[in-house]
């Protein structure tokens, strides 16, 4: 079963955007935002929590491309 992620995104008065993750653990999180980060601008401060120094989860995909 697939665990949740979520990304919780604050926008400051100043228009400044804060991306946490939740439910990613390891460097994980860096590839689970990259695209959202480009689409953003340039990354001014990047702070970690505990769950980025645990160890990488094993992630498995599963593509339905229907039947013929």
């Amino acid at each position: 079963m697939a665990k949740k992620r979520d990304l919780v995104i604050t926008i400051d008065p100043d228009g400044n955007v804060k991306i946490e993750v939740e439910g990613v653990a390891g460097k994980d999180c860096l590839d689970f935002t990259a695209w959202l980060e480009e689409e953003l601008g340039d990354v001014t401060e990047r702070q970690f929590t505990s769950a980025y120094y645990q160890e990488e989860e094993e992630a498995e995909t599963t593509v339905d491309v229907g039947s013929e």
